[in-house]
């Protein structure tokens, strides 16, 4: 009988947030100022809430052991922090900027919120959400500010002119890398929960046995379709499984470590993206590369005149989420 694996994905998303629920207790909850920006105050809630995406972010990102890290003189907690604030200061001066520029959020998107504030309630541990205060009635406007948040994103992101020429440049220096970082690979893949079992399947994987066969005797994902079988990029590839060796069609790879499951890779096709193909990808790329670092530039503007005051004798009492 195959086992359920736990699931540690933790994914950030325009203020959208799904992740398993466990369970815990709750305590006492005073919602009260814990900022003031300008002349905003920002309560505990709202603090907490963003506290919250911006830690599971940083965990997504790094894993558990981001908080034994250092950030160029910083902790993991003080950039959490650092980054928690001026997540708050952009979306005050998106509302802003929204506000003077006739940008509002469509009945739909409002809908939208408001569904985004069910699922992430639904899906945060109670412990969690006593740290936070918030219920679906008071998280639904702080989901509102983020997909108005994006709205303005993508509207100043339409002021950034790309030069066509740069664009080529771009092309031109990085096509080949790209062709090899886009090849899509089709793999069948047995995921497991012990090293030993691992090991063993993938060196009867190696020696040329049915792969089928023996994801039906060692997969233990329960949801796995098409017995194990995906497509991905060959970077996404690189990047999630550590792969350092291009797979060729036939080769085997594993047992690769991922959380806390052992995965065997074989590969099955292998597509190279057409010239075509690899140019519209460059130039998608390098236009948003472009379109980040001018909205990027243009929210320090936006927000580099305001005033951040941290409300003594609460601030220092704040809860963490890990």
């Amino acid at each position: 009988m195959k086992k359920k694996m736990k699931s540690l994905l933790g994914i950030l998303l325009a203020g959208m947030l799904c992740l398993t629920a466990c369970g815990g207790g709750t305590t006492a909850f005073t919602d009260e100022a814990v900022l003031k920006i300008d002349d905003q105050e920002i309560m505990k809630s709202e603090y907490m809430v963003y506290l919250y995406t911006t830690t599971k972010s940083f965990i997504s990102a790094a894993g558990e052991d981001v908080w034994t890290m250092d950030f160029d003189g910083q902790t993991a907690d003080e950039l959490v922090e650092e980054r928690t604030i001026s997540t708050i200061q952009s979306v005050i001066a998106a509302k802003e900027y929204a506000a003077a520029n006739g940008i509002a959020l469509t009945e739909e998107e409002k809908a939208a919120a408001k569904a985004a504030a069910e699922q992430f309630i639904g899906g945060v541990s109670e412990e969690d959400l006593a740290k936070m205060g918030v219920t679906v009635e008071t998280l639904q406007p702080m989901m509102e500010d983020s997909y108005l948040y994006t709205l303005v994103h993508q509207s100043i992101a339409e002021e950034c002119e790309v030069d066509a020429a740069d664009m080529d440049a771009y092309y031109q220096a990085n096509k080949e890398q790209m062709k090899k970082d886009y090849t899509s690979l089709k793999l069948q893949t047995i995921l497991l929960d012990d090293k030993e079992k691992a090991e063993e399947a993938a060196k009867r994987a190696k020696a040329g046995e049915d792969f089928v066969k023996l994801f039906d005797e060692y997969d233990v994902d329960p949801s796995a379709e098409n017995g194990g079988e995906m497509t991905v990029p060959q970077n996404y590839l690189q990047a999630s499984f550590g792969l350092t060796d291009e797979l060729e069609a036939g080769d085997v790879a594993g047992p690769l470590k991922i959380g806390e499951g052992y995965f065997i890779l074989k590969a099955l096709e292998k597509t190279v993206p057409t010239e075509a193909e690899v140019k519209e990808l460059a130039e998608s790329n390098y236009r948003t590369e472009q379109q980040t670092s001018y909205t990027e530039a243009r929210f320090t503007e936006l927000t580099k005149g305001q005033s951040v005051e941290k409300v003594e004798g609460v601030w220092e009492a704040l809860e963490k989420f890990h």
